[in-house]
This record gives C-alpha cells, sequence and structure tokens, in this order.
C-alpha cells in the first residue's frame, strides 16, 4: 500500500481518485470544520487533523502515529495572497500556507509531491508563485514536471482544468496521464462522459423539493456512481419566488440570461449567468455556487431550477454513498472546491506506476 498525506484536502476528492489506485490517505490536514467532518467520515482509518496548518508539526505527528515513512504529500493550498511568495517572507499571513505546504515537504521528505491549483497558477502574479514553486522542489531534491489537466479528458462529465506539479525523487520516473476521453470517440480514446451520462437517472424536482427514488440507470456511468445503493440522497431544489421562476421558465435550450426579455435581465451581468446546461455535453466547470440560478451556467437542462447537491456531487464524481456534513450551502461549497475524482484517479494510476517502476 502507498501511503499519502493530504493538505487543504477539503471533502477529500483528491483523496477518493487516489485511493482507487491503492494509495492510502494515512494524514489529513483541513481547518474548515464541515469539510473536516466530511473527510472523516468518509476515511474513517486516517488521522483527520482540524487545525490551521501552521500548528501542525509533522515531524512529531509522523513519530507518535508511528509512521515510517510518507510516499506521497499532495494538496492544493488556496491561491489567495501567493502575490509576494517570491520574497521569500514566510511570515507574511498573505501567502503563508504556500510556504506551509513547502515546511510539510521538508518535514515529510515524501517520494512524491502532488501540487494542484487554478488553471491560471503558472501566470498568476506574472508566474511568481510557480516558479518559486519549481525551485524550491528542485532545491529538496526533487525532479519537476507540470501540465494544466482538463477533468473531461479523464472521464468526468464536467469541463474542469487544474495546474498540476509533480515533483519526485530524483530516482524515479513519472509520466503524465494520456487523455482517456475526447470530443469523438477513436482507437485511443473514448468520448467524453456528459451530463446526460451522469444525471439523467434523477427524478424531476419541482420548487422547494426533494426526491430519494431513482428512475431507471440510463448510463455505464450512472451504474458506477450509484455504488449499489437504493435510496437517494442530497436531490433537492430551492424555494425559488415567482419572479425567479418566471425568469427560468423563460431560458430556452442552452439558452443564457441575454435570452431573457430587458426587463427581466440584472443591470450588469456576466455572459453566462442565468444560463441553462447542455445535456449533451460535459458541465461546464462547476462553482461554490451550483445551486444558485444567477450564477455561472448552473440551470437544469430542462427543469427551471439550479442543480442539486447530488447533481452536482454527480458531475464531481462523488459515488452516492459519499455522505457529506453541514447545511445545504456547506455541502455545495465542499462539493464546488472538490478536486474531480476522475483526475485525481487518472494521476492515482501514473503515480502507482511511478512507485511500483
Amino acid at each position: 500500500m502507498i501511503s499519502s498525506i493530504d493538505l487543504f484536502c477539503g471533502a477529500g476528492g483528491l483523496t477518493l481518485g487516489l485511493k482507487k489506485n491503492g494509495i492510502d490517505c494515512k494524514i489529513a490536514v483541513e481547518c474548515e470544520k464541515d469539510f473536516a467532518d466530511t473527510f472523516k467520515l468518509n476515511n474513517k482509518k486516517a488521522i483527520t487533523i482540524t487545525d490551521d496548518i501552521s500548528k501542525v508539526c509533522f515531524v512529531k505527528l509522523l513519530k507518535n502515529s508511528k509512521l515510517k515513512k510518507i510516499d506521497l504529500l499532495c494538496g492544493g493550498p488556496p491561491c489567495q495572497g501567493f502575490s509576494t511568495v517570491g520574497k521569500k517572507n514566510e511570515k507574511d499571513e498573505r501567502n503563508s500556507l504556500f510556504w506551509q505546504f513547502l515546511r510539510t515537504v521538508d518535514e515529510v521528505n515524501p517520494k512524491i509531491v502532488l501540487f494542484e491549483n487554478v488553471s491560471g497558477f503558472k501566470r498568476l502574479y506574472n508566474g511568481v508563485a510557480y516558479h518559486t514553486l519549481v525551485s524550491e522542489l528542485e532545491n529538496k531534491g526533487y525532479k519537476v514536471q507540470s501540465e494544466i489537466m482538463d477533468a473531461a479528458n479523464f472521464g468526468a462529465p464536467q469541463y474542469r482544468k487544474r495546474t498540476i506539479v509533480i515533483g519526485y525523487k530524483k530516482n524515479l520516473k513519472f509520466k503524465f496521464p494520456v487523455a482517456t476521453h475526447t470530443q469523438k470517440k477513436t482507437l485511443f480514446s473514448e468520448k467524453f462522459i456528459t451530463l446526460r451520462d451522469a444525471i439523467s437517472d434523477l427524478p424531476k424536482l419541482g420548487v422547494n423539493d426533494s426526491k430519494d427514488s431513482y428512475l431507471d440507470i440510463k448510463s455505464d456511468y450512472q451504474k458506477s456512481i450509484r455504488k449499489g445503493q437504493n435510496f437517494l440522497t442530497e436531490h433537492n431544489s430551492s424555494n425559488y419566488g415567482d419572479k425567479m421562476q418566471k425568469i427560468m421558465s423563460l431560458i430556452p435550450k442552452n439558452g443564457t440570461v441575454k435570452d431573457l426579455p430587458k426587463a427581466l435581465r440584472p443591470k450588469s451581468f456576466f455572459g453566462n449567468t442565468y444560463a441553462r446546461l447542455d445535456f449533451d455535453k460535459p458541465a461546464p466547470t462547476i462553482t461554490r455556487n451550483f445551486g444558485t440560478p444567477s450564477s455561472s451556467r448552473c440551470i437544469h437542462p430542462e427543469q427551471n431550477r439550479a442543480l442539486s447537491t447530488r447533481e452536482g456531487a454527480r458531475i464531481q464524481g462523488f459515488p452516492d454513498n459519499y455522505v457529506f456534513v453541514g447545511s445545504k450551502t456547506s455541502k455545495n461549497l465542499q462539493i464546488g472546491n472538490a478536486v474531480p475524482i476522475a483526475l485525481a484517479d487518472a494521476l492515482g494510476k501514473e503515480i502507482y506506476k511511478t512507485l511500483n517502476h
């Protein structure tokens, strides 16, 4: 079994995908209580620490837990405040999480480091954070590779690009995974998983409604993600007012706010707000606000409502037996912030190969 530590673990999307490849999370750190409680509930054997990472001494923690080695250190520190990283002021609270990640690398000395962040991470603050990360990892004895990966290319029913930086000890060899899914089926790839593939077995919802019974399975994706569940959970809709119901009823197939009468449009808006999803494509990147109709394209393709919590979880690849803790808002935040399971799974396959070469 390959051992790992997951920093800023959130609800556990990264760990869940890695686990599919025999990578066992031993320690997870998350300061948000609902997030940490969700992780703990679904990863009972891991030590889950609900605290500020700066207060965690990993040398002491590894000694006390009798863990002799950690193969993989992974995580995605929030990128707010990375602007002053290059000045290497580790006490600067604006970029402290970045330096805490690298401090953990020092204390744990893993064979592989997996850093994930927003798709524009390489360009963020004129590339200061990215180039500092690479040089720091190289100074610690790692070879470094990076790529921008789109979850849709690896079997997620969602376009979601993330920057992945991999550091690995010099006696190892690592290759980034090759896309397994593309727009059209080829000799070497399957066709993209669509939103229809992901959620068409979930029943219709009215206003302020919830359902706990499935429709018939209509795709292999649905069969695999149900995990034998007979009772549907987290499939719910909000209590929309008359004006919001009217707005959504006027959005045509694949339409946006621009299709509304001018009297119903907000004074200022982004082009993808009040927009319907397309059943026959992967969903666009879902955000923490995927349950809010005015957010970036998240209105159901055929029903006058935003996505339910279960539909958001399906799009990210969480199985139906995965349990989330907290309010609906908190659950949606956990799901929207997660690493898509398919993306983590693809990386896990290559990390497994690297460590078992």
